[in-house]
């Protein structure tokens, strides 16, 4: 096995790894597509996202960071998968929010 020598002058390397032309345009297509499903899901979650967050709010946004990243970067990864769990992932905090807010009604 060859071992490829590392030079801090291969700028071609460093700037776009060994990754073939056609695949950094899917990524593009991919991120374009994740971009506009993510907004479709703040938008789910309401316009207390950009305000003050709670607990379980902040977790989610986090969540949907390494949600999305897997499907704009992996070939092998589907994106279809990756907006289901986005999806799954509001569904999670408006359930939440859902029980939160009928415990403090009934109180």
């Amino acid at each position: 096995m060859k071992k490829e020598e590392i030079k801090l002058t291969d700028i071609q390397r460093i700037l776009f790894g060994e990754t073939p032309a056609a695949f950094m345009l899917e990524v593009f297509i991919r991120t374009i597509i994740i971009y506009l499903a993510l907004l479709l899901v703040l938008k789910l979650l309401g316009k207390r996202m950009t305000g003050q967050l709670t607990i379980a709010e902040m977790a989610v946004m986090i969540t949907m960071g390494a949600i999305v990243a897997v499907p704009m970067q992996i070939p092998d990864r589907g994106i279809v998968q990756g907006i289901i769990i986005l999806l799954l992932a509001v569904a999670f905090l408006r359930g939440l929010n859902y029980l939160s807010y009928n415990r403090q009604a009934s109180q």
